[in-house]
């Protein structure tokens, strides 16, 4: 592993600092992203990175919800939690994004 140099370090804290992907900062500087990931960490402990991926299409409260009522036993699976969130939040969610917030917050599927 070859060590980087204070000028690509610099490099990569200036253009962080414009709110870019790591995977922007990886490409306009030819560093891999795992280099520039550890960068940032090392020498900005305390700033965000930006996440990749979509946003989340279901709020915390929404979330708290789903859980309430799967463990209240108002909702015996994750098809009846989704009903229940669809009459309430204005964009309906899938059956599989339920699925994934329960997953998440370590809940399994019984059969």
């Amino acid at each position: 592993m070859h060590p980087i140099s204070s000028a690509d370090k610099e490099n990569i804290i200036s253009i962080a600092s414009n709110k870019a992907s790591i995977h922007t900062i990886a490409s306009k500087t030819g560093v891999s992203k795992s280099t520039v990931s550890r960068v940032l960490q090392d020498l900005l402990p305390h700033q965000s990175i930006p996440s990749s991926g979509k946003p989340c299409k279901l709020s915390a409260i929404s979330q708290y919800y789903i859980l309430t009522q799967t463990t209240t036993d108002k909702a015996a699976n994750a098809v009846q939690a989704t009903q229940h969130i669809n009459s309430i939040i204005p964009q309906p969610v899938s059956t599989q994004t339920v699925r994934r917030v329960l997953k998440k917050h370590s809940f399994k599927a019984v059969t």
